[in-house]
């Protein structure tokens, strides 16, 4: 190759290296210079996540203020979308799992299938098994094989034996249910224990987006008592969503399911807070802060006093315990269902106390709902407001008031009583238990005499015994917070209705509070209510006030609410009271009534089931003279309601006295309730 050939070449390629070198540096003088900015801008663009902070919960507490619901702090572990590793979440949980099992500690299954084959539902969870065939588009009649099938396929869970991949698949299934996202984060276990918080923060790089967050759980002081009046929160359904979306929450949020947790969710729920978060494109956490602080909820103040509430519950128990033990020779054991036992402020309304027995535990009710369901005892059935039962010679007091508001009979009036009433024919006469004699209202609600009240009311009529069993608060809804039954007093159409036929004979039974009379105990205690208040009803009502979440101030207070006023003479009511204050004195020792510095009114019944079976009821107020309380029992398939007055009125007078004490100390407090243990056969008090 000639010199200059080569001297050309190189020249050339010179020039073709300083031309590219020239572009070069025009090209990056247009990238840092003419679009610096732009470029700056893009590699510092942010993403902008708002991520919600739940709020406390409001309590619940009795009328002075004892915790019955609380809030005790606890710590979650919660899936951030933002941390987590895209394509990984099955690996991720999967681990996680494992590290839950080693140190023991339950995390959220909620997937309404077995964790073994052969899969199958679960008892009890149709709502669940409908919602799950619904995400995954399959038809009704799916299997549950055939949503584990879909539940592979949608979370491409492949590579794990089948109870992991089960698992795996109820974490996914309860993240997209929850509405799991960059704002929404995902409960994976509540209530941690601290070990096993201290070790997941220590093992954390295995667990990318896997956070510990302080948080709130219901703890009840007593989890027992009023079970069915606090009731319990739970997940949102999705047929609740609709609504409830409305209003702010959110899909995974807790929500009042049953009881007072419900009625009063406006008030305890509080306003939830916002975090923002601030990442640039490389997924960094630039800054994080509180937009919106968190406010609690609002507390609510029963009308229950806890201490008579807690001293009822064991004298219902150790009533019904020695029953079962033969302490009444009259009872079959396998007859005794249940009791309900409620008290009533009588001057407005105000519950002091609901007893139903048996109870359950609220904290363990979702874990043993299939055996609560099962018990032949039906502990989940709030007696007092939907059980509905013949009220027996308890309805004689209206029966009475309704004779002397008529003038059909005054104090003096005397009907005469030979222990059987033929007025329609001795074929099949109604019977009385004793041989009375002439025997005028006052006495003839002392002994329950059967013929007196015959007589009363086959001259009354059906329709004029139910108007004023309606004015005492029977057979109707009495307006409270809680669902309740409404019930039925006995009358032709009803008869009718149910394809039976009326006699003119039936007017007799129902008199006696038998036939076709079917009210609730809360109803019952409205009408000792009412007659000591000589005709003002009053709406039973259990929530107090609303206060805020510390306590110090009043959001609402709630007044007494009459719904109804029977204006009579004094004379009529007080010949009522006469005759239950003379009904009272024949309860015997070591449950006589006659030893306070007052009188209390009482009136026992002993409801007919069938020809062999029978409950136990009794109605009253205290002090008869000037009534504080109003008061019903109502004992299924058991003997001797009256037995537990006394131990209501020492419990009332004992809580006024214990105000200031708190729940733990209540077995502190010097008493004297009776002992069941000791009773000896009483059947004469009946």
């Amino acid at each position: 190759m000639k010199t200059d050939d080569l001297k050309k070449r190189i020249i050339v390629l010179c020039s073709l290296v300083g031309l590219l070198v020239i572009l070069t540096a025009v090209s990056l003088l247009r990238v840092q210079i003419v679009d610096g900015d732009d470029y700056y801008t893009q590699a510092e663009r942010k993403t902008t996540s708002s991520v919600k902070i739940e709020a406390a919960r409001g309590e619940i507490l009795d009328r002075y203020g004892r915790p019955i619901v609380k809030n005790r702090v606890c710590f979650n572990i919660v899936f951030d979308r933002i941390f987590m590793e895209r394509g990984k979440e099955n690996d991720t949980i999967f681990r996680l799992i494992e590290f839950m099992d080693s140190i023991e500690q339950e995390w959220v299954d909620e997937l309404p299938i077995t964790k073994t084959t052969p899969y199958e539902f679960l008892p009890d969870k149709e709502r669940e098994v409908d919602r799950l065939k619904k995400d995954l588009g399959l038809q009704p009649y799916a299997t549950a094989q055939n949503c584990i099938d879909g539940l592979i396929e949608l979370y491409d869970v492949q590579g794990y034996d089948q109870e992991t991949a089960r698992n795996i698949m109820s974490v996914r299934y309860n993240m997209t249910k929850s509405g799991f996202s960059n704002s929404e984060r995902y409960t994976f276990a509540r209530d941690v224990s601290t070990q096993g918080i201290i070790k997941i923060k220590e093992l954390s790089f295995k667990f990318p987006g896997i956070d510990v967050v302080e948080d709130t759980v219901r703890e009840y002081t007593s989890p027992s008592s009023l079970a069915h009046v606090v009731g319990y929160t739970g997940a949102i359904y999705a047929e609740e969503y609709a609504e409830l979306k409305e209003k702010g929450y959110a899909l995974n949020d807790v929500v009042g399911k049953e009881g007072i947790e419900k009625v009063m969710e406006d008030s305890l729920r509080g306003t939830d807070g916002i975090r923002q978060v601030e990442q640039n494109s490389l997924g960094e956490i630039i800054s994080s802060k509180i937009t919106s602080p968190t406010t609690p909820g609002n507390s609510v103040v029963l009308s229950i006093d806890m201490y008579m509430q807690t001293q009822l519950e064991k004298a219902v128990e150790e009533h019904m315990n020695w029953l079962r033990r033969g302490g009444n020779a009259k009872v079959n054991p396998a007859d005794l269902k249940g009791a309900s036992l409620i008290v009533l402020d009588a001057r407005n309304g105000e519950i002091l106390s609901m007893v139903n027995y048996p109870s359950y535990d609220i904290t363990t009710k979702s874990q043993n709902y299939q055996s609560l369901i099962e018990n032949p005892f039906n502990p989940l059935f709030n007696r007092a407001t939907m059980g509905l039962y013949r009220p027996g010679s308890t309805y004689k007091t209206a029966v009475a008031l309704a004779g002397l508001a008529e003038g059909l009979i005054n104090p003096t009036t005397t009907i005469n009583c030979s222990r059987v009433y033929t007025y329609y024919g001795e074929k099949d006469a109604p019977t009385c238990l004793g041989n009375h004699g002439d025997i005028n209202v006052e006495e003839a609600l002392k002994v329950s005499c059967n013929v007196f009240f015959y007589d009363l009311g086959r001259r009354l009529g059906i329709d004029t015994i139910n108007k004023y069993a309606s004015a005492l608060g029977l057979g109707q809804k009495t307006g409270i917070e809680l669902s309740e039954a409404t019930g039925v007093l006995a009358n032709p159409e009803n008869r009718q209705n149910q394809g039976g036929q009326w006699y003119k004979g039936d007017v007799l039974q129902a008199a006696i509070g038998q036939s076709d009379n079917m009210v609730t105990p809360l109803q019952m205690a409205v009408e000792a209510m009412t007659l000591a208040n000589k005709g003002e009803r009053y709406q039973p009502r259990l929530v107090k006030s609303v206060v805020d979440y510390t306590g110090q101030t009043t959001i609402e207070r709630m007044p007494p609410v009459k719904t109804g006023e029977l204006n009579l003479s004094d004379s009529a009511y007080n010949t009522v009271k006469e005759g239950m204050v003379k009904a009272a004195s024949r309860v015997v020792a070591p449950y006589a009534l006659t030893n306070y510095d007052f009188r209390v009114a009482i009136k026992t019944g002993t409801p007919q089931i069938s020809r062999t079976k029978f409950n136990s009821a009794a109605i009253g107020f205290a002090p008869a003279d000037n009534p504080e309380i109003a008061f019903a029992i109502m004992i299924e398939g058991g003997e001797n309601a009256n037995f537990l007055v006394k131990p209501i009125v020492d419990a009332y007078f004992e809580g006024i006295k214990s105000k200031d004490v708190k729940f733990e100390d209540f077995d502190k407090i010097g008493q004297n309730l009776p002992q069941n243990q000791t009773q000896t056969d009483q059947n004469s008090a009946l």
